[in-house]
């Protein structure tokens, strides 16, 4: 059994990360219009309403735009916490699963769904690992600082989107106003390249880890460039011995490789 995974698109503008098995096709977010989101699953022959579910990691507009109008057709998967910032914030959503224990986990047609807690400033932020048979990847992002938790969810997947947000003298000295510097850099905001490199290294130095590939994702367009982020966590891998872990970078306004995990 495999899992075919690609990210439709990871910034500050619009998140969407497409997981599919033999039996079942998982949007992780819908963060892009509904019109563009619909364009971007067209080329995997997917329809939204061949879309078997909508998990949502937070209610940030980035990564539930296009909610609303997909709850139509298909069944959204949010923590309740996060359901409820949802409709307060944008409106009633359709469709919204009822899931005994959400944190504990659910399964949507093959593909088994595990929930994880991250530090971010939402109602109550996940992550998530998805897994069908031996296959297993992980969708990490939006993340305050790195935690034993998200390193502990993350280590047994082959794949994980992780974040690597900005670079942190762009972001000083760019020209953000000060409080949103401070909550990007906060224990609630997101992750700098450095803090993703630290992740990965910690990942390398895990002899039970079974991550192969890092996709590095909600790259900022103002603070971080693709070149820089894959850089500063290239050069820690190079530091490193004996590492078989390929990286590779999520893009604003195009999808990335497309990887099938088994």
């Amino acid at each position: 059994m495999s899992l075919t995974f690609v990210s439709l698109a990871s910034g500050s503008k619009g998140n969407a990360t497409l997981i599919i098995s033999e039996k079942t096709a998982i949007l992780v977010d819908a963060g892009l219009s509904y019109s563009a989101l619909t364009v971007a699953i067209r080329e995997f022959g997917l329809t939204p309403s061949r879309i078997d579910g909508v998990v949502i990691t937070h209610e940030h507009g980035d990564h539930i735009r296009a909610v609303q109008r997909l709850s139509e057709d298909v069944k959204v998967y949010a923590h309740p916490l996060t359901a409820r910032a949802i409709c307060e914030r944008y409106g009633v959503v359709k469709n919204i699963a009822n899931v005994d224990d959400y944190e504990n986990g659910f399964t949507i047609g093959d593909i088994n769904v595990e929930p994880f807690r991250i530090p971010h400033d939402a109602a109550y932020p996940l992550a998530y690992s998805f897994e069908c048979g031996g296959a297993r990847c992980s969708v990490a992002t939006d993340i305050g600082v790195p935690t034993v938790g998200v390193l502990k969810n993350i280590k047994d997947s082959s794949l994980v989107l992780l974040e690597s947000n900005h670079d942190i003298d762009m972001l000083i000295n760019g020209n953000y106003p000060y409080p949103l510097k401070q909550r990007i850099l906060s224990n609630n905001g997101h992750l700098s390249n450095d803090a993703a490199a630290r992740i990965v290294q910690h990942i390398i130095s895990d002899r039970t880890s079974r991550v192969n590939k890092i996709m590095l994702g909600h790259i900022s367009e103002n603070n971080n460039t693709e070149q820089l982020a894959f850089d500063t966590v290239n050069n820690m891998l190079k530091k490193c011995e004996n590492t078989e872990i390929e990286l590779y970078v999520a893009h604003q306004n195009r999808r990335s490789e497309v990887f099938e995990i088994r």
